[in-house]
């Protein structure tokens, strides 16, 4: 009596295949690029620093104590004490290196996220992966080590889960108020979850009316008894933003920030992107105008939820350079979606779907599994690479592509140094980009003079600081906040004018200097006066001799040493302080 064969599957107990490796890409691709950042400048430092104080003091300040030129004014740090603490308390437990894990390992779990998102949108894997590595380079872009990065996984967080319960794949909404009041207290863009929630929920109730009968048949229609429950968690998970130290004041902040006119005018990521830079092109107009692109000859028609996403994280995206990425985040699975069906435009579905590897058939009727070895060797390296990226090993290695540093090579580590071991005392005019690692290195010892908190100093103090490096009488401008030192980049075109004449005039000198920044001190008076003192002596010795009978220079007024010059009103020297 004949039987069928049976169809034996013959694989060992871990296979591991190359579509694997294609789906590990983006991961791959985000934590390379997260562990290759060096902390920036800004938007780091102050925020260790609060972190420090809240968690030592046990109370998050009101006012700013960081700056002697804004010092006790207003200043909102409830916003971020949460972030603050983490970042305080991961640099204690394992310095920088393991900050700068930490935050890459938060990148991968917005990538995981949003790459799952792409594949259930889209069976074919590869097609799925070729549009999460668009949210790849993008999170890699802007994944720099600051509070916003937990907006971003958070905002991930929020839109997977919306998501799932939309798609009748599993019902995880009571998670979102829990995750609203502990996003309200790590960052500001808390608002762009209820944002977001809101927007699907309004959108789900229009398409359920505009069904045809106004009965909302359909499979993608949310019924009336899940309607009724996103708006209720809607409801609890705004109420949920009060659960912050200031209350419902923190509505108001986030407001306020988005608004303020300095942050606007001042701050280069709250600007309109520009087509022209290559980083907008790539992080916004790229996708932009790829989503529009799937959106017309994609096959399958776009419902009023994904076109009203589409079209209010476009206009937000358009609204300033650092929206892009929530941008990104959001068109990516929508992207995969109607990328189905597309791919026979481009000519790329014999490629992208190829059936999957890692199998052949056998004589016999079985399928076996090719052997997969291949493969394990290709992800050890991976994995050995990334460990060679890790910030523990790369700045061991000494490679200059590797980026050795863990900070940005622009921080002036060496003059903070002489600062601290030389124990200066006075006020120090310097850049923006120095004020929130000097507060990180030198508070309570120095204070910044401006800093990254663009929106504390307010539109006119600004317009003067940025006047300062270009005004010929820039003394004078510096004279009434009694600066006593000079901290500036060595090689900054911006700053090349004041430094050239900060080197030029009798009224400063150099402390120290190197490949970075140069800091400068201002000359006493009597030792000013001593040095011009000197110099006639030198050049007119006969005619002061001949008018007084003797070689002696004439005797200066009495000075202490705490008093320093500026010379008069103009910033020039005093004609009565030496011979005419």
């Amino acid at each position: 009596m004949d039987h069928e064969p049976h169809r034996r599957t013959l694989q060992p107990r871990i296979r591991l295949s190359v579509e694997h490796l294609w789906t590990l890409l983006p991961l791959f691709t985000v934590a390379w690029m997260g562990l290759m950042h060096p902390i920036r400048l800004l938007d780091f430092w102050w925020h260790l620093k609060a972190g420090q104080v809240i968690w030592e003091t046990r109370t998050i300040p009101s006012v700013d104590s960081f700056s002697f030129t804004r010092a006790g004014q207003p200043f909102a740090y409830a916003q971020y004490w949460l972030s603050e603490i983490s970042y305080y308390l991961t640099l204690r437990a394992g310095g920088l290196p393991l900050v700068i894990a930490f935050n890459s390992l938060l990148l991968v779990l917005s990538m995981w996220l949003v790459l799952r998102l792409c594949l259930q949108a889209n069976d074919h894997r590869r097609t799925a992966v070729l549009c999460g590595m668009v949210t790849a380079l993008v999170l890699g872009l802007y994944g720099n080590v600051r509070p916003q990065l937990y907006s971003i996984v958070l905002f991930v967080v929020f839109y997977w889960i919306v998501w799932q319960f939309r798609e009748r794949r599993r019902d995880l909404l009571w998670m979102l108020p829990p995750l609203m009041a502990l996003w309200v207290n790590l960052h500001g863009a808390f608002l762009l979850g209820i944002g977001l929630l809101g927007l699907v929920w309004g959108c789900e109730i229009v398409r359920r009316v505009l069904r045809p009968g106004g009965n909302g048949t359909g499979k993608d229609v949310l019924e009336p008894a899940a309607l009724l429950k996103l708006g209720l968690v809607l409801v609890l998970t705004t109420l949920a933003c009060l659960l912050n130290p200031v209350g419902v004041r923190m509505l108001n902040l986030a407001r306020e920030l988005q608004a303020n006119p300095s942050v606007q005018l001042f701050v280069a990521e709250w600007q309109i992107p520009d087509i022209h830079s290559p980083e907008m092109l790539l992080s916004f107009y790229a996708p932009l105008f790829m989503a529009i692109w799937a959106f017309i000859y994609s096959p399958r028609r776009l419902n009023l939820t994904e076109l009203a996403l589409f079209l209010a994280f476009s206009i937000l995206g358009l609204q300033a350079r650092r929206n892009s990425i929530w941008f990104v985040l959001v068109i990516t699975p929508l992207l995969a979606r109607h990328l189905v069906g597309v791919e026979a435009t481009l000519g790329l579905h014999k490629w992208l779907r190829r059936p999957r590897m890692g199998t052949r058939a056998v004589a016999d009727g079985r399928v076996a599994h090719s052997r997969s070895w291949p493969a394990w060797l290709i992800l050890a390296f991976l994995v050995a690479f990334t460990v060679v990226l890790s910030p523990w090993v790369r700045p061991r290695l000494g490679a200059a592509r590797l980026r050795p540093q863990l900070v940005d090579k622009a921080t002036p580590v060496g003059a903070m140094d002489y600062i601290a071991a030389n124990h200066l005392m006075g006020n120090i005019f310097h850049p923006q980009e120095y004020g929130d690692y000097m507060i990180w290195r030198l508070w309570p010892q120095q204070r910044s003079f401006i800093d990254g908190r663009v929106h504390l100093f307010g539109e006119a103090f600004l317009q003067a600081y940025v006047l300062t490096f270009r005004d010929p009488n820039w003394e004078a401008r510096l004279a009434q906040y009694d600066i006593r030192y000079l901290l500036l980049p060595r090689a900054d075109a911006d700053a090349a004018a004041l430094l050239f004449s900060a080197r030029s005039s009798a009224h400063w000198t150099l402390l120290y200097e190197d490949s970075v920044s140069v800091l400068l001190e201002k000359r006493p008076c009597r030792s000013l006066r001593e040095d011009e003192a000197v110099r006639f002596a030198k050049t007119k010795p006969f005619a002061s001799r001949r008018r007084r009978g003797t070689t002696k220079p004439r005797s200066q007024p009495s000075v202490t040493d705490g008093e320093y010059c500026l010379g008069d009103s103009t910033g020039q020297p005093d004609p009565s302080d030496s011979e005419r």
